[in-house]
């Protein structure tokens, strides 16, 4: 079976991506005219012999034989006619097609024919998180999930139609298919490509979209030049330690690299790890004003497998402006887009949402001792304990195998809240669901906010209260809570006279 791995190339961009492949060594060998497209195959006919940096290290084991060189051969099949041009990555090509491609083009074509039941592997990016980035596998029918934050970057699932699609595919900045075609049949199959990029996507997938403001640009850039020069902020930037291309992940410890400056030939450094420490250093013995030199601070790749290759500086780092949600990714400016927030609400709002009585209460501890008369176990104020070893930090309520916890106040009061509920569920699912209160061990099937709002306007959907945040904290709730095989659901009540 084929397996063809494809990039959407800017019609705009073909002539220069033609001129990339003549100078990395791609000479054109052959061309076929198929319904209407052009196939041109460009294929390395003579790849540079490269060094390989062990024979230096096992040096004396060589004795006298000549230490070897690796040779390694990469093509490109070139697909196009005046409106559309697709290309076939064979080999390292990738490394050069990604600078030329729709980079939205494989996630997109996903969002289409993916069968979001069935996924395999997933690679995404967080904003809010300690977490950067994870690589995620899948077991059978476990369905596509997400965490608040999170941007889909990689995504290898079944399809919808494997006699079209093949069983699976996998896509990120292009898309890859095991299909049993001939490469003379890849027009046809780029024309049912284009024809469903047409039609409305089937599932949303949170992803970041883009920054084409120049403005805005350049104050990101000067953002990051500060928070790389200052270590009290060196904990929201950091050296990328996986990059995608196409649909491969590239580690950067396969590599050794150099620091230099761009038209400064006595600048460059030594071969050596990618860390922030040799980036500043680097930075700091060549007096570097990074606020205008940024752009022009280029790291050069040293790589066994194939010829050196340079990239800028932003390339190769990880990182995120939490205020406006923007990102750095292979060196370009991105911004979480409105399928991120469109899946926010989604998920808040799949939350089990029961409105309660008006309350009169003034306090929370007034609320409390009410709903102990009313038959609730009142655990405000108590020692209740886990497996008699943990102290939980607040547990309000408990009713019919319900814990509750309760808040009065705005959504931005209620954050406290919900990270409560979050560690008293950590415990309880290290712990095997044992609770005790006053020495007697409860069942808990339950984990209930119960949430007293400060307002007079009503609201049908956790979705309209006005903050993304709370949303956040509430869908990863909801996660952990399902994920520890608890019910998580919510009561909203309102105060009354406010």
């Amino acid at each position: 079976m084929a397996k063809f791995n494809l990039y959407k190339i800017n019609p705009t961009q073909r002539d220069e991506l033609v001129k990339k492949f003549q100078s990395v060594g791609l000479s054109k060998i052959g061309s076929k005219s198929i319904d209407g497209f052009y196939l041109d195959f460009y294929f390395s006919e003579e790849p540079d012999a490269i060094d390989i940096w062990w024979t230096d290290i096992y040096k004396d084991f060589f004795g006298t034989t000549e230490k070897p060189k690796n040779k390694i051969y990469f093509a490109t099949l070139l697909i196009y006619n005046s409106q559309t041009v697709y290309a076939v990555s064979l080999g390292k090509s990738h490394f050069y097609l990604k600078h030329f491609c729709d980079s939205d083009f494989g996630l997109n074509l996903a969002e289409r024919i993916v069968d979001e039941i069935n996924p395999k592997i997933k690679n995404s990016k967080f904003y809010k998180s300690r977490i950067n980035k994870v690589i995620t596998t899948y077991q059978e029918g476990s369905g596509i999930d997400f965490d608040s934050g999170e941007s889909l970057h990689y995504l290898k699932a079944r399809t919808i139609d494997k006699n079209i699609w093949g069983k699976t595919a996998s896509f990120g900045h292009s898309a890859q298919f095991n299909i049993e075609i001939k490469p003379e049949e890849l027009p046809d199959f780029i024309i049912k490509i284009e024809e469903i990029l047409k039609q409305s996507s089937r599932i949303k997938l949170p992803k970041v979209v883009l920054v084409q403001d120049e403005e805005t640009q350049s104050k990101l850039d000067n953002l990051l030049a500060k928070v790389l020069i200052s270590t009290s902020q060196s904990s929201t930037v950091q050296e990328s330690d996986i990059t995608l291309s196409g649909v491969d992940f590239i580690f950067s410890d396969q590599y050794e690299y150099s620091f230099y400056v761009r038209g400064d030939r006595d600048s460059h450094t030594d071969k050596g790890e990618l860390t922030l420490d040799r980036l500043r250093q680097f930075i700091s013995e060549n007096n570097i004003n990074l606020e205008t030199k940024l752009n022009d601070v280029r790291v050069k790749v040293h790589n066994e497998f194939g010829r050196d290759f340079s990239v800028s500086l932003k390339e190769t780092l990880d990182f995120v402006e939490e205020k406006e949600r923007y990102c750095l990714i292979d060196g370009k400016w991105y911004q979480f887009n409105q399928s991120y927030v469109d899946f926010l609400k989604a998920e808040v709002d799949s939350i089990d949402f029961k409105e309660q009585e008006e309350v009169s209460d003034k306090t929370e501890r007034d609320f409390n001792n009410r709903k102990g008369r009313e038959g609730f176990v009142n655990c405000d104020r108590l020692n209740e304990s886990l497996c008699k070893i943990y102290r939980v930090e607040k547990v309000d309520l408990y009713k019919d195998k319900i814990l509750h916890f309760v808040k009065f106040g705005t959504p931005q009061k209620m954050n406290y809240v919900v990270d409560q509920a979050i560690n008293t569920v950590k415990l309880l699912q290290n712990n095997q669901s044992r609770l005790l209160i006053n020495d007697e061990e409860k069942d808990v099937e339950t984990i209930c906010l119960w949430l007293v709002f400060d307002r007079k306007q009503k609201f049908n959907k956790l979705s309209e209260l006005n903050s993304l945040i709370f949303h956040m904290k509430l869908a990863d709730w909801k996660r952990l809570v399902q994920n520890a095989r608890y019910k998580p659901i919510i009561y909203v009540s309102y105060r009354k006279n406010v």
